[in-house]
C-alpha cells in the first residue's frame, strides 16, 4: 500500500506539472478562437465587401471628380469578388496549419465521476467511482504521409493566394475600363451638346434667310427636324452617361447614385515594347498560370501521401490513468512505441492512388490550358492595342477632314450654293467623326487595360516587375 501511495503522488505531481499547463494553454487559445468566431457571427462585424458600403464610408465623394488610382485602389480592397477570394485564401492558410498540426504530438485528457446506490443487501450500500487521466501520442514515422499532406495544403494555399491576385486584377480591370467608358460617355455628351448648339444656330439662320426670301419653308422644316434628332441623341447620350456612372459605382462595389466625373488626363497602364516582352511578363506574372502550377504541385503531393498510406505508422505514446472507488486511486501508466498498419483495406488505398494520379494528369492539362489561354489573351490584347492606335490616328485625320468639309458646306450654304441637305450631311459627318475619335481613344485605353489584366497587373507599377 505504501508503494501505491508513493507512485500515485508522483503521478499527481507529473500531471500537475506537465499536463495541466498544456491543458490551460490549449483552453485559453481555444477560448480566444471561439470568441473571435462568435464575434464574426454577429452581423454588425461585417466589413465593406461583406456588405455594401457607401461612397462616404470609403472616402469617395458623392459628386465631382474622382481619381483613377483611388477608384482602382478601393475596388481592389472592397469589391465582393476580391473579399470572397481573400477569405478563401485565409481558409486555405488555416488548412495549412491544420495539416501541419497532424505531425505534432497529440494530447487528450479525460475525467469522470459517478455515484451508485445498491437496492439489494447490503441495503443502502453506495459507492463513488472516479477516473481521470491523459494520453499523449506522437507519430514519429509515417513514410512522409503527414509532410506530403502539409505540402499539398501549402500548395493549395499558394493557389488560393494567386486566385486572390486574379480577383484583384479582374476588379482593377473592371474599375479601370468602367472609368474610361464613363470618360468616353461624358466626352460624347459634350459632342452631342455641341451638335445641338450648332443645329440651333443653323435653325435661327435658316429662319432669318427664309424671312428675307433666300430660303424656302422646306429648309426651315429640315432644320427643325435636324435639331429634333440632335436633341433626341443628346437625351440618349445623357442616359448612357448616367448608366456609365452606375457601372463605375458597381465596379467599385457600391450601390448608389453617384455623379462622378473622371479626370481627363487619367494615365493608362504601361504597354511593353513588343509582343515577346509582353508574353514574357505574362508568363512570370499572370496569377492564373501560377495558380494552375501550384495546384499541379498540390496534387503531386497528394500522390505522395496516398502512396505513403500503404506503409505502417510508427508512433510513440505516453498515458496515465487513475480510476476506482478507494483512495488512493489505483493507477496505470503506459509508455512505448506502437505500430499501426492495415495490410488490406479492400483495395481502397490502391484506388485512392489511382484517383490521385488521374487528378495529377488533369492538373497538368489544366496548366497547359491556362498557358494556352494566357498566350491567346496576350496576343489578342496586343493586336487590339495596335488596331486601336492605327484607328486613333485615322480618326484624327477624319475629324480634320470633316471640320474642313463642314466649314466649306456652311460657307456655300450661306451664299446659296449648297442645299440644307448638304449642310446637314456635313454637320452629321463632323459629329460622327468626333464621336469616332473619342471611341477610338477609349478603345486604346481599354485595350491597354486589358493587356495589363493579362499580364497580372492590378495597380500601376506592377507591369514593370517580372
Amino acid at each position: 500500500m505504501e508503494t501505491v501511495l508513493i507512485v500515485s503522488a508522483r503521478a499527481r505531481r507529473f500531471f500537475r506539472a506537465a499536463v495541466l499547463p498544456l491543458a490551460v494553454l490549449a483552453l485559453l487559445t481555444g477560448c480566444a478562437t471561439a470568441r473571435n468566431a462568435r464575434s464574426v457571427q454577429d452581423p454588425a462585424s461585417r466589413v465593406p465587401g461583406e456588405r455594401t458600403p457607401t461612397a462616404a464610408e470609403l472616402g469617395l465623394p458623392a459628386k465631382g471628380r474622382v481619381a483613377l488610382d483611388d477608384i482602382v485602389r478601393i475596388a481592389v480592397r472592397v469589391h465582393p469578388t476580391v473579399v470572397q477570394a481573400r477569405r478563401a485564401a485565409e481558409a486555405a492558410a488555416a488548412s495549412v496549419r491544420q495539416a501541419e498540426g497532424a505531425a505534432l504530438p497529440q494530447a487528450s485528457a479525460s475525467a469522470a465521476a459517478s455515484y451508485q446506490t445498491e437496492q439489494h443487501p447490503p441495503a443502502g450500500a453506495s459507492h463513488r467511482f472516479v477516473s481521470f487521466g491523459f494520453d499523449v501520442s506522437w507519430t514519429i514515422l509515417d513514410f512522409g504521409r503527414a509532410s506530403a499532406l502539409a505540402r499539398q495544403a501549402g500548395e493549395q494555399w499558394l493557389a488560393a493566394q494567386q486566385d486572390l491576385r486574379s480577383a484583384e486584377v479582374a476588379a482593377a480591370f473592371n474599375a479601370r475600363s468602367s472609368y474610361f467608358l464613363l470618360a468616353t460617355e461624358i466626352r460624347l455628351l459634350g459632342v452631342a451638346e455641341e451638335a445641338v448648339r450648332q443645329y440651333e444656330e443653323h435653325l435661327d439662320q435658316v429662319r432669318e434667310l427664309e424671312r428675307v426670301g433666300y430660303r424656302t419653308p422646306y429648309d426651315v422644316t429640315k432644320a427643325e427636324v435636324d435639331l429634333g434628332n440632335a436633341r433626341l441623341n443628346l437625351v440618349q447620350t445623357r442616359d448612357l452617361a448616367l448608366a456609365a456612372q452606375a457601372n463605375l459605382a458597381n465596379a467599385v462595389g457600391l450601390s448608389e447614385v453617384l455623379d462622378w466625373t473622371p479626370d481627363e488626363g487619367a494615365a493608362v497602364p504601361a504597354v511593353p515594347t513588343d509582343f515577346d516582352a509582353a508574353w514574357s511578363l505574362a508568363q512570370a506574372g499572370q496569377p492564373a498560370l501560377a495558380a494552375a502550377a501550384a495546384r499541379e504541385r498540390a496534387v503531386s503531393a497528394l500522390v505522395d501521401a496516398r502512396v505513403a498510406a500503404l506503409y505502417p505508422d510508427l508512433s510513440l505514446g505516453l498515458g496515465l490513468s487513475l480510476s476506482g472507488t478507494p483512495t488512493p486511486l489505483p493507477w496505470s501508466l503506459k509508455l512505448g512505441p506502437s505500430v499501426n498498419w492495415t495490410p488490406f483495406d479492400g483495395f481502397q488505398n490502391l484506388a485512392s492512388i489511382e484517383q490521385a494520379v488521374a487528378a495529377l494528369r488533369g492538373a497538368r492539362a489544366a496548366l497547359a490550358q491556362a498557358a494556352q489561354q494566357a498566350w491567346l489573351d496576350v496576343r489578342t490584347s496586343w493586336l487590339a492595342i495596335e488596331d486601336a492606335r492605327q484607328k486613333l490616328e485615322l480618326m484624327v485625320l477624319m475629324v480634320r477632314s470633316a471640320e474642313e468639309s463642314q466649314q466649306l458646306a456652311k460657307g456655300r450654304f450661306e451664299v446659296g450654293l449648297a442645299t440644307s441637305l448638304e449642310l446637314t450631311d456635313a454637320q452629321e459627318a463632323l459629329t460622327s467623326a468626333r464621336a469616332a475619335q473619342i471611341q477610338a481613344g477609349a478603345e486604346a485605353a481599354i485595350a491597354a487595360s486589358r493587356l495589363a489584366r493579362t499580364l497580372g497587373v492590378a495597380v500601376p507599377g506592377q507591369e514593370k516587375a517580372p
